[in-house]
């Protein structure tokens, strides 16, 4: 794939004059504008959340850019093949791989420069509140990329069609395709192992990652692979058409092997790099989601599963609301430590009785009446800020009051803080640890001796899986006995 990228910066400079002489391009910039600062407000309520974050912004990205991404490639083959101007381009002095990548940079910029035109939200925020700025950093790299690799499905489909409406359909139904298999929409309707799966061929839950303010390696070249394997497959289907003969002619056997191959090993490559989890960088302020070497240690330790179940109420008190998603995250953190050893719940108890009756009954969670007042009315919330580790029979319940940090400059201006959350989560990951550990066996405390019955069918009458186990237990109950 020979291309001098000067002919290709000339050609993306075309097309980004041929955007900008339409109204159309001010159209879908001023409307992606308009939207974001609506979903941002109003839909996602700023205000009322009283947190100083831009998440609102990139939590809508994804669905967003599946729309303007298509909107912004739809034309650019279509409009080509409708006008009967394809055929020309070939005849020019330049390669199809410098054409293709001319157009995805003219795309790119486009997006990038309605991208930029949403940065006076976080601005806003920074200056209503103190605003962490390596979540918002990451966020704008997580949505260039994704950018990236939906506008590169565009042009592939583009190039398929002269009708820009059909293309618009199709990229769109291919981009959402990506997003909905990590959603958990969708993902909840398989058991935990294709739950993994689908998760990490979504496009959505990998952007989730990178917006908290976590760079994986992995999760930026999952989108850098998309874009390069659907740039080939555009360059490879327009340098198809001109072929003379398809089928007989070595060279474009050569060309097509060659063409499956590097899509293959592009795609192959997540799979490589799926288990190096050491290249990933923390940008947020004090680096929150750092886990620590000793913490690590202790989960290296686990033998089963360890729960850890969140019980935070969706309306709490003001000061502890910016605190939710902040412990949420690091919880996320110990997930992805553990390796598949820990197993996060978020629950809000006020939606689930039955969960929130367990709570109360086994675990002793119970809610917090906050007092929570304006200028107008006071009142009283019941709110959970719990959570709950739990390691075979053994389990640790930290509360606000062990999470939290309370400082007081006067009795109107307190400052609400997470204490220090990843040593009170190990802390306790280490007491139920060790007490499951040191409980010893089950037998230890019987005194007398134990007789064991078993009440067994015939294995006639047994499914397949109980008839084989029934061979085992004589095995199992000498081994026990020793």
């Amino acid at each position: 794939m020979r291309f001098q990228w000067k002919i290709i910066l000339e050609l993306a400079s075309k097309e980004l004059k041929g955007f900008f002489c339409s109204p159309i391009a001010y159209l879908i910039l001023g409307g992606f504008a308009a939207l974001s600062l609506f979903i941002f407000f109003w839909v996602e309520a700023f205000f009322a959340r009283n947190i100083a974050d831009a998440r609102p912004l990139f939590e809508r990205m994804p669905i967003l850019l599946i729309f303007l991404c298509s909107a912004v490639s739809m034309r650019m083959w279509s409009e080509e093949r409708r006008t009967g101007t394809l055929e020309f381009l070939t005849t020019l002095p330049v390669t199809t791989s410098e054409l293709v990548f001319g157009k995805a940079i003219a795309c790119l910029t486009l997006i990038v420069v309605g991208l930029m035109m949403t940065l006076p939200i976080p601005m806003t925020v920074d200056a209503l509140g103190t605003l962490d700025w390596g979540p918002v950093l990451a966020g704008y790299i997580a949505s260039s990329l994704l950018a990236a690799s939906y506008l590169a499905i565009g042009l592939f489909v583009s190039a398929k069609s002269d009708s820009q409406i059909v293309s618009l359909l199709v990229s769109s139904g291919i981009c959402g395709g990506f997003y909905l298999l990590g959603s958990n929409l969708f993902v909840d309707l398989y058991p935990s192992a294709i739950q993994e799966v689908l998760r990490s061929i979504g496009s959505g839950s990998r952007f989730e990652s990178i917006t908290r303010g976590l760079l994986d390696l992995r999760d930026m070249y999952f989108y850098i692979s998309i874009t390069a394997v659907f740039l080939i497959l555009n360059i490879f289907s327009l340098n198809r058409e001109n072929w003379a003969d398809v089928s007989n002619s070595d060279r474009h056997k050569k060309l097509t092997a060659m063409t499956i191959l590097l899509v293959m090993n592009l795609g192959l490559a997540n799979l490589w790099l799926s288990p190096i989890t050491f290249l990933r960088a923390d940008v947020t302020d004090g680096r929150i989601f750092s886990i620590s070497d000793a913490t690590r240690s202790y989960l290296n330790q686990l033998e089963e599963p360890l729960r850890i179940r969140g019980y935070f109420s969706q309306k709490t008190h003001p000061l502890l609301a910016p605190l939710t998603p902040q412990l949420k995250d690091l919880l996320r953190e110990y997930e992805v430590a553990s390796q598949g050893k820990i197993k996060l719940e978020f629950i809000d108890p006020a939606l689930d009785p039955e969960l929130e009756n367990e709570a109360n009954l086994k675990y002793g969670i119970r809610a917090v009446p906050f007092q929570i007042s304006d200028r107008y009315q006071a009142s009283l919330v019941n709110s959970y800020f719990d959570v709950l580790l739990e390691y075979g029979d053994e389990f640790e319940v930290l509360s606000f009051s062990d999470l939290i940090e309370v400082k007081s400059g006067s009795q109107m201006n307190l400052e609400v803080r997470l204490e220090n959350p990843e040593f009170d989560i190990t802390r306790g990951i280490k007491r139920v640890l060790y007490g499951f550990q040191e409980g010893g066996s089950i037998f230890d405390n019987i005194g007398g001796s134990v007789k064991f019955v078993g009440y067994i069918s015939d294995d006639r009458h047994l499914p397949e899986a109980l008839s084989s186990f029934k061979g085992q237990i004589p095995a199992i109950v000498e081994n026990v006995r020793k």
